[in-house]
């Protein structure tokens, strides 16, 4: 009973963030402030952020407050069910869509929603293997902190992967932190 509870705050909590993002796209044009100077049209960046995960972002600017951001994944988790222990090793490519929702000086957070496939490989204790290849989902914010303005950013990404055929996981949250190197 416990757990369908926590599923269902889950999945809602998933929607939220979905619609969240939905509502961010189409109203894009809201920002009182076009930060001009960072993000200008058609700059570049590359981020390598890492936490339990490695992730490597490239990001083309669209427009002052949007952008397209494609990004890989290697996540390694392991995890205990019952005395068994689960090691599961996940390659994850995605296509995003990044929104800027606040803009403080050299401080961004944006919001981002996309799609993706990914590639996941496990083995337990008694070496049993499953591998999965299959569509997932994601949405994530992304706060950026400028050291050095139009070159170099400190990056937190979080994101959360929806995998609604996955077989172990379904919703997976990914925080990771780096460097965004800025290209022009």
């Amino acid at each position: 009973m416990i757990r369908l509870i926590n599923h269902k705050i889950y999945k809602r909590f998933l929607y939220s963030i979905f619609t969240a993002c939905f509502l961010v796209c189409i109203f894009e044009n809201l920002a009182a402030q076009k930060p001009y100077y960072f993000h200008t049209i058609h700059s570049h960046g590359l981020s390598l952020t890492a936490g339990r995960t490695v992730k490597l972002n490239y990001m083309h600017q669209l427009t002052h407050v949007r952008q397209f951001k494609l990004s890989g994944a290697y996540i390694y988790d392991s995890y205990s069910q019952d005395r068994n222990k689960i090691k599961a090793q996940i390659y994850n490519m995605n296509f995003q869509f990044q929104y800027q929702v606040i803009y403080n000086k050299n401080f961004f957070l944006n919001m981002a929603l996309g799609f993706g496939g990914y590639h996941l490989y496990s083995k337990d204790l008694l070496n049993i293997k499953h591998s999965e290849w299959s569509v997932n989902f994601v949405t994530g914010v992304q706060a950026e902190f400028y050291i050095k303005k139009n070159d170099l950013a400190l990056t937190l990404d979080y994101d959360i992967f929806y995998m609604p055929w996955g077989k172990i996981y379904e919703i997976l949250h990914v925080p990771t932190v780096g460097l965004t190197f800025f290209l022009f």
